[in-house]
């Protein structure tokens, strides 16, 4: 498993200091469903561990980098609710072992991944039979640039690619949707030009209106165009 770590570990920083509303919403796209147990896979430094907790939910937070893994203990390690794992989610031999969740969250985590099919497989082991994947993941292929780059990011999914890696590593796909269509003209312009990252300024402009943003997409677009790939699976045996 491979990460662009240093710029990676800015990003993450810079955008959960500066879009809150941003992390809110992702997280509520896929809230419904996840039972009271959830694998966070990939949790970084711990956003959408917080939002799980303020949930009332118990969390197993995996995450590869040392310095996050350790970011998230230091944050969350006094919650009796929070198990950290510091693992490689494509690692060949496997996860560590522990109870498996009700459902995992792979929110912007498999395009880092070198080996995304065995990530798959992989966290698939880690839940319970019935129980679901929610997974997003950056979308558009031709949209690849600089900022994908900077941030360690193997790949953009086009629908199709994402579809048969799900079922090649035996997840039952139910849906499958896109996400923030505002964010698609903003990441073309940055990769035009050679951006690293959109930078504070931006981020907290388009948190304060993304409020708008999701309203707009509900009512007028609906999943059908977006900078990212949201799918729904299930373990079905």
């Amino acid at each position: 498993m491979t990460h662009g770590s240093e710029p990676l570990a800015g990003a993450l920083r810079e955008m959960e200091a500066t879009m809150p509303r941003f992390a809110h919403w992702m997280y509520d796209t896929v809230r419904s469903g996840l039972g009271q147990r959830v694998v966070d896979a990939g949790a970084g430094i711990g956003a959408y561990t917080e939002l799980l907790l303020a949930d009332g939910r118990e969390v197993v937070a995996l995450e590869y980098l040392p310095a996050f893994a350790a970011e998230i203990e230091r944050r969350f390690g006094d919650k009796p609710k929070v198990t950290v794992i510091q693992a490689d989610l494509g690692d060949p031999d496997g996860l560590p072992e522990f109870p498996p969740g009700d459902s995992i969250i792979c929110l912007n985590v498999l395009e880092h991944v070198e080996d995304d099919l065995q990530a798959l497989r992989n966290i698939r082991e880690r839940v319970k039979r019935g129980g679901r994947l929610f997974i997003l993941v950056p979308a558009y292929a031709w949209l690849f640039n600089s900022m994908d780059r900077a941030v360690g990011h193997h790949r953009r999914y086009r629908k199709g690619e994402l579809v048969s890696r799900l079922e090649a590593a035996d997840w039952e796909v139910e849906r499958v949707f896109r996400f923030n269509a505002f964010g698609v003209p903003g990441w073309f312009v940055g990769g035009l030009l050679k951006r690293q990252t959109a930078g504070k300024t931006l981020f907290r402009l388009y948190d304060r209106l993304t409020p708008a943003f999701a309203a707009i997409e509900k009512v007028a677009i609906r999943g059908l165009w977006g900078l990212s790939l949201v799918a729904v699976c299930r373990r079905a045996d």
